[in-house]
C-alpha cells in the first residue's frame, strides 16, 4: 500500500488562507464547490492543503468571496506558486520526514534564522563526519544508504550560508556540546575548526551559553524571519521529534532567545571558548 503523504506546509497555509476566505464570505463548502464547479469535499480537500489549486481556480474563488484587494490577491498568488515549487530537496523525498523537505523549502526562503541549541550543535554549521555520527546514534535501524541519504541532504541546506545573497544565521549553543566526543575526538576537532572557520563569515554568529545557565527550555529550537507573505515560524525539538509552530509561541520563542542571547557569550569570546575546547582534543 502506497502511504500518502502529508501535505506540505505552504499547501495547508494556502488551504487555511481559502478557508478563512470562504468563512469571511459566508459561504458553505457546497456552496463554494457549486459556483466552482466541483463537489463539497474536493472544496475540504483544498482547504486541508490535499489538493492543488490552479490559477484560474484561485481566481474564481477569489472572485465569488469578493476579494479585490490588490496586496491579499498578489499574496495568494505568490502562496500558490510556491506550493508547486520544486527544487533540489526533492531528490531526497522518498527518503527523508516530509517536515525536513518542509525545513528545506522554508531555508530557501528565509533572510534570518535565529537557534538555541542545547542537544547537538546546529545542523547548518554541521561536518558530514559529526552529522553521520549523531545520525547513526539517534536511528542505528537505518541502513547505510538511509544514513547517506539523510547526511547528504544536511549538507545539501548549508548552501543558503554561501549563495549570492546569504542568510542572516545567529545560533545560541550550548558550552557542553563543545566538549562531546560526538563520531570521536578526531571528528569532534574537525566539527570545531569548521565551526570557528564559519563564525569568521559577517553573516554567521555564534554565541555560547556558559555552562550553569539555566534555560528554562525543554529543548532546542528555531525561529525563521521568511520573506513575504511568510509568516514568522518556528521549530521546537521535542522528545517527539520537530514540530512547527506559527503566531503566539513563535512571539514566545522569540522572547526566550533574547533572554538567552543576553546570557550567552559575545562572538569574540564564544571563539576563545571553542578554540579551548578544540585544544583539548
Amino acid at each position: 500500500m502506497v502511504r500518502r503523504r502529508k501535505p506540505t506546509i505552504r499547501a495547508v497555509w494556502l488551504g487555511q488562507a481559502l478557508r478563512e476566505i470562504r468563512d469571511e464570505a459566508g459561504l458553505s463548502s457546497k456552496d463554494a464547490g457549486a459556483h466552482l464547479g466541483c463537489d463539497a469535499s474536493s472544496i475540504i480537500r483544498i482547504e486541508a492543503g490535499e489538493m492543488p489549486v490552479t490559477s484560474e481556480r484561485l481566481d474564481l474563488w477569489l472572485e465569488m468571496c469578493g476579494v479585490s484587494d490588490p496586496r491579499r490577491r498578489s499574496d495568494l498568488f505568490t502562496i500558490r506558486k510556491d506550493v508547486g515549487q520544486t527544487g533540489w530537496w526533492d531528490g531526497y523525498r522518498a527518503d527523508v520526514a516530509p517536515l525536513l523537505m518542509d525545513r528545506a523549502w522554508m531555508e530557501s526562503k528565509a533572510h534570518a534564522i535565529r537557534t538555541v541549541e542545547l542537544t547537538y550543535l546546529p545542523g547548518l554549521l554541521q561536518t558530514p563526519e559529526y552529522a553521520e555520527a549523531l545520525m547513526r546514534a539517534w536511528h542505528p535501524e537505518v541502513p547505510d544508504s538511509g544514513v547517506e541519504s539523510w547526511v547528504a541532504l544536511r549538507m545539501n541546506r548549508q548552501q543558503i550560508l554561501s549563495k549570492h545573497r546569504p542568510i542572516r544565521f545567529t545560533t545560541i549553543i550550548s558550552e557542553h556540546l563543545l566538549g562531546s566526543r560526538t563520531g570521536g575526538a578526531k571528528a569532534m576537532r574537525v566539527q570545531l575548526d569548521r565551526l570557528l572557520e564559519l563564525s569568521e563569515r559577517p553573516n554567521i554568529e555564534v554565541h555560547v551559553l556558559p555552562l550553569g545557565v539555566t534555560t528554562g527550555l525543554g529543548g532546542s529550537f528555531e525561529v525563521f524571519g521568511l520573506a513575504k507573505p511568510y509568516p514568522e515560524v518556528a521549530y521546537a525539538v521535542i522528545p517527539a521529534g520537530d514540530i512547527c509552530l506559527e503566531g503566539e509561541p513563535v512571539e514566545q520563542l522569540s522572547e526566550a532567545y533574547d533572554r538567552l542571547l543576553g546570557a550567552a557569550l559575545d562572538p569574540a569570546a564564544s571563539r576563545h571558548l571553542i578554540i579551548a575546547e578544540r585544544d583539548k582534543l
